[in-house]
């Protein structure tokens, strides 16, 4: 199973392996509208490695649910999402377009 995020909002993994020979495709966090995330700079070098903070940027569940998952799930990918909000509220409103 892959981390949220590491295969993007899925679509970006197929072009290098099968989806369907994973546990599940975890995809990245969704919030329910669309997210622009955070300013530039969003990456920095370290000596031991790199720091990142795009800030959860994604297209929202709804077109998420249009655009994306249709392709992902003709792969035969097993799908988890992931969801987040900055209130209660919020994490119950994607979690609703989900359902």
């Amino acid at each position: 199973m892959t981390a949220s995020g590491t295969a993007g909002h899925g679509h970006e993994l197929a072009d290098h392996l099968d989806p369907a020979l994973l546990g599940a495709v975890v995809v990245k966090s969704l919030h329910a509208e669309p997210w622009k995330g955070n300013p530039a700079p969003r990456v920095h070098a370290t000596p031991a490695g790199m720091l990142n903070s795009v800030g959860l940027q994604g297209p929202g569940v709804e077109a998420w649910l249009e655009h994306d998952l249709p392709d992902l799930v003709a792969t035969g990918a097993r799908v988890v999402v992931s969801i987040w909000g900055r209130t209660v509220d919020e994490f119950a409103r994607a979690a609703e377009l989900l359902a």
